[in-house]
């Protein structure tokens, strides 16, 4: 490959590439860790806590109801993350901000569970989530990721 690009079309800065591969990893980690709860359905319809008691003692079917909403609600969402990934990919300005939104949105949730509840920022907890999100925030707010954003928006108009 020579490096040349087709008149009308603008070539994808690596940058981009790699925020989009970033974004996918995420969305990856992110049904890995729905198909860990289907795996273990019993024990985590057991950490279900409603105003201080565990909810699977009094109505386990209601824990299991309110276990499957959320992870049906967090597929949806990874769903429409990967769809914007691919709206990145293919130069939409407005997708790469929402992205770099949502990451920004990941790790200040992941920073307020540390200085309010305690939590452990680890391998096991939020390590990799927040790694993922600090890389995808630097990949899609570099200055090539902005020119290929409104080149690409430029050669649709």
């Amino acid at each position: 490959m020579t490096g040349t690009v087709a008149p009308g079309r603008v070539e994808r800065p690596p940058s981009v590439i790699g925020g989009v591969l970033l974004m996918w990893v995420r969305a990856l980690t992110g049904g890995f860790a729905i198909l860990t709860v289907v795996l273990s359905w019993d024990s985590f319809v057991g950490t279900i806590v409603v105003n201080g008691e565990k909810l699977a003692r009094s109505d386990p079917q209601a824990a299991g109801a309110v276990l499957g909403w959320l992870l049906a609600a967090y597929g949806l969402y990874l769903v429409l993350y990967l769809g914007l990934a691919v709206l990145v990919f293919t130069g939409h300005n407005w997708a790469r901000v929402v992205a770099m939104s949502f990451a920004s949105v990941s790790i200040l949730l992941s920073f307020a569970d540390y200085a309010l509840n305690g939590a452990q920022i680890t391998l096991r907890t939020s390590l990799v989530s927040v790694t993922i999100d600090i890389l995808i925030l630097l990949a899609l707010s570099s200055t090539q990721a902005r020119h290929y954003a409104r080149a690409a928006r430029a050669s649709r108009a």
